[in-house]
């Protein structure tokens, strides 16, 4: 009889425990590399960056789904087939891991801080708060709520508004329907200035000229117009929906705010923390995220927890952050992914002919509204045929960059901003299209593209003549 090998006689729970502690160690060296790169250091660096990303790769590789293996792999394939035609295929290379790893590092940090905020007990009540209202009163409440809780907690506020839109005691209806869509469109709305969302930190890191304090109030305004563009085309009663004299009153705006009003300025506190740390320390935006978000999850986490007499608050705060930190592992689907779209991103940016360049250059230069245009189009394009956004983002922003279409910085990051936060709400592919099917019990088309695209097509109208009057 043969001997086991060494790992036949692992148990399930005992390979799922190994795997667990090589993905917390995983991420713990991105989070640790990518402060060190935030602060100066070396391009060899990009190195060992990449050994952690594959090693939460491999921890994480059986929650991988299927589809999006092979799409990484195509994805990879593509960049391989460029590298030899890129012009310098060391620094693409460096530059696409170096996006990777920062992307992994903030959305694990701002994991842990998500986690604190959905133990809330006043989240439930403002849920139920906010389903009270109806037609339009409904759709703008969810959208600000959504915009606000996405801004500052990312794809995980998002989660957390969906649960509040669409509770599972509550049966399928056009009006769940559309606050499903409306919480993704928040979500698309905060995309254009929060901090938190990885699109900003993949830009900023591309536009070294610019800092998140100036593209804020471009990007703010950009994501209110998403918000009012969809309040017009929003019917103001729903089909089914009770009229104002048949529907209860709902709870006044006030008392909401009030319930709200602990939870809204602990958030806003940490979004002004991590402003005054990036100017302080000199560190973009994302970096200060990455260093300052598990200690503000371990004292909000020690500071709602119940302890007994003699028990220790930051003991159980602790507890609670490493309970968060066994769900890194969950970040091996991200990690593939943003390994293979940023560097294949970067890598064709590299291998593009500078002829090429030079032409559509020729085409659009002097025109802004056309170049915002072709920014704005190419993202959603790409987007609703499968390409993720990190892709075509480094790659605009690489190859067709302001100079080339002669518009200032902040317009032609923005443009970038706009297009991929309305890709999300109308790409079938996004994790938010996906998450709101699941709510809403509609088909995964259908609440994608079947209920954004006319969404999606007059904001980029708007957004195009916006940005080239900026």
């Amino acid at each position: 009889m043969n001997p086991p090998s060494p790992s036949a006689g692992l148990q399930p729970d005992k390979l799922d425990s190994r795997r667990t502690r090589l993905g917390i160690v995983a991420v713990l060296a991105l989070i640790i590399l990518s402060l060190i790169r935030a602060f100066g250091g070396p391009g060899w660096l990009a190195l060992p960056t990449a050994l952690a990303a594959l090693l939460l790769i491999a921890a994480g590789f059986p929650r991988i789904n299927g589809k999006l293996r092979a799409t990484s792999l195509l994805l990879s394939a593509a960049g391989l087939a460029a590298l030899p035609f890129a012009r310098d295929p060391i620094s693409a290379l460096q530059r696409g891991v170096f996006i990777a790893g920062l992307l992994l590092s903030v959305t694990s940090s701002v994991m842990l801080i998500a986690r604190s905020a959905v133990q809330s007990h006043r989240i439930g009540f403002i849920g139920s708060c906010l389903r009270e209202r109806q037609g339009r009163a409904r759709y703008l409440a969810f959208t600000l709520a959504s915009q606000f809780f996405s801004g500052i907690l990312g794809l995980a506020g998002a989660n957390l508004m969906f649960v509040m839109a669409a509770p599972t005691n509550e049966g399928r209806s056009e009006t769940r329907t559309a606050t499903v869509v409306a919480v993704g469109r928040g979500f698309a709305a905060a995309s254009c200035w929060s901090p938190i969302f990885g699109n900003m930190a993949i830009l900023l890191a591309l536009y070294p000229s610019l800092h998140w304090i100036e593209v804020f109030p471009t990007g703010l305004a950009l994501g209110q117009m998403i918000l009012i563009v969809g309040v017009l085309m929003q019917p103001n009663r729903q089909a089914g929906e009770m009229t104002a004299g048949e529907a209860q009153a709902p709870t006044p705006t006030g008392v909401i705010l009030r319930s709200a009003l602990p939870l809204m300025v602990s958030l806003l506190g940490f979004l002004g923390l991590l402003i005054a740390t990036s100017r302080l320390l000199n560190i973009i935006i994302s970096a200060a995220i990455i260093l300052l978000a598990p200690w503000v999850a371990l004292l909000a986490n020690s500071f709602m927890a119940s302890a007994a007499p003699g028990q220790s608050r930051l003991r159980l705060g602790a507890l609670q952050v490493w309970q968060g930190m066994q769900r890194f592992p969950n970040l091996a689907s991200e990690a593939l992914l943003f390994i293979a779209a940023g560097c294949a991103g970067s890598i064709m940016a590299s291998a593009f002919p500078a002829s090429w360049i030079a032409a559509i250059g020729g085409v659009l230069s002097g025109h802004a509204l056309l170049g915002i245009a072709f920014l704005l189009l190419v993202i959603l394009g790409t987007a609703v045929i499968g390409i993720h956004p990190v892709l075509s983002a480094v790659f605009l922003a690489s190859s067709l960059t302001p100079e080339v279409l002669a518009v200032p910085p902040l317009v032609h990051m923005a443009a970038i901003l706009a297009g991929w936060g309305l890709s999300a709400s109308v790409t079938p592919f996004s994790v938010v299209s996906l998450t709101a099917s699941r709510y809403a019990g509609e088909s995964l088309y259908a609440i994608s593209m079947g209920r954004n695209w006319r969404f999606a097509v007059v904001n980029v109208g708007v957004a195009c003549l916006v940005l080239a009057w900026a």
